[in-house]
């Protein structure tokens, strides 16, 4: 099979899988949680919850996959994405949300690197090129996620007040797009002979603690990995409180709130090949600092205005922070870390980000506990700023020695 017909195969089955996963998320999920008498406290950790086990899990999928072999191990996470949405059908309380979350995240723990490794066995020395163009797949799904979620709930709704009834018809059509992945898996993923590596989970811990403490010593690489991390931040907050913000605040439709989260990753995807292009051509860190800037302003835009169409562009300009940021970090990260511990070091670069991506909903929900919306957005913009300038700071300081 040629490499090409192998991509095609693992990213329609991606697509799919991860299709029913992201309907399932934004705007249904914070919604639901809302509808279910969820304080913004809680909500946070609901919609954090499913991110929270990436950090602990992503590194030994990749371990156990050595072993066992991919396609067993994408079929294992595939299998989690066809049974979780059923679960939602059954909450009846929001706390149970937790704990479906918890699960349903393992898929994407399980399957995310997993199907990496299965690319770059693909792509061979053409990885960069591979990962990229998979990569861009797996955003687009976010944005038309969003979009059909939002859609959904609003036609099941008839454009009135939505149901508990509303919510589990959706969440059953979530379970159906899961099954068919499955069924889809089981005919195309291509086979992929384990690592030669074989490499141990044991290792592979011993390996990202070495990373991490090689991540200690290099200050540049643990302040690219905090961008991240707080970049991911508040796309994790906007992804929980956007929608209710709209919803509930603005008295947006349920549609409305959908197509703005499916504004802000499209336009991530669109403009992530123009940025990377650019951050081979400049200095990355400069980069990063205008991206995290104009993700700080575009934040707490979003409490500054009701008017759709604004937000719509707010919008706009937080998915282009993001794409400048994710683009330029990862290589920075990548070109300053030691040959040696190349991989080590992405590992720890991608589990911060991750741990910045789960705190977001809940750092957010503590404060809109005790203060508005806009000054909890502010407080977090106010952080993104003073943080950029002092890694600003950081970088010219070591430039001059």
């Amino acid at each position: 099979m040629s490499k090409w017909r192998s991509l095609v195969n693992i990213s329609l089955v991606d697509f799919s899988a991860r299709l029913s996963y992201n309907i399932a998320r934004t705007p249904l999920l914070p919604l639901f949680a809302l509808f279910l008498g969820a304080s913004p406290s809680l909500i946070g950790i609901i919609v954090g919850a499913s991110t929270v086990t990436g950090i602990f899990l992503k590194a030994p999928s990749g371990a156990l996959s050595d072993h066992i072999g991919r396609k067993k191990m994408l079929l294992f996470g595939a299998l989690i994405f066809a049974v979780m949405p059923f679960s939602y059908i059954v909450v009846t309380a929001a706390w149970m949300l937790i704990v479906i979350r918890i699960i349903h995240g393992m898929a994407t723990s399980i399957y995310g690197p997993v199907a990496n490794a299965v690319v770059a066995n693909i792509a061979g020395k053409e990885k960069g090129k591979y990962l990229s163009i998979f990569s861009l797949i797996k955003i687009g799904t976010n944005a038309i996620g969003s979009l059909i979620g939002g859609w959904l709930l609003y036609y099941l709704a008839k454009g009135q007040d939505y149901t508990i009834s509303d919510f589990r018809y959706a969440y059953l059509f979530c379970g159906i797009l899961g099954v068919l992945a499955l069924i889809v898996a089981f005919f195309v993923l291509p086979k992929v002979e384990p690592s030669s590596e074989h490499r141990g989970i044991k290792d592979s811990f011993s390996k990202i603690i070495d990373g991490l403490r090689d991540t200690g010593r290099n200050l540049k690489i643990l302040m690219t990995s905090s961008m991240e991390s707080i970049q991911n931040m508040t796309m994790g907050a906007a992804m929980a409180f956007l929608p209710i913000l709209a919803v509930t605040e603005y008295h947006l439709t349920v549609l409305q709130a959908g197509i703005l989260w499916s504004v802000v990753t499209g336009t991530s995807v669109v403009l992530k090949p123009v940025m990377g292009y650019l951050s081979d051509k400049m200095e990355r860190w400069k980069l990063i600092s205008l991206g995290m800037f104009l993700c700080g302003i575009s934040f707490v835009g979003f409490t500054l205005t009701s008017e759709f169409y604004l937000l719509t562009i707010i919008s706009v300009f937080f998915g282009f922070a993001e794409a400048i940021v994710t683009t330029s970090t990862v290589a920075y990260v990548a070109e300053v870390a030691s040959e040696k511990r190349l991989g080590a070091s992405l590992g720890v670069f991608g589990t911060i980000a991750d741990t910045g991506q789960a705190l977001g909903p809940i750092i957010i929900g503590v404060l809109l506990t005790y203060t508005s919306y806009f000054n909890s957005f502010l407080i977090i913009s106010l952080f993104i700023i003073l943080w950029t300038i002092l890694y600003a700071t950081i970088q010219v300081k070591e430039k001059r020695q």
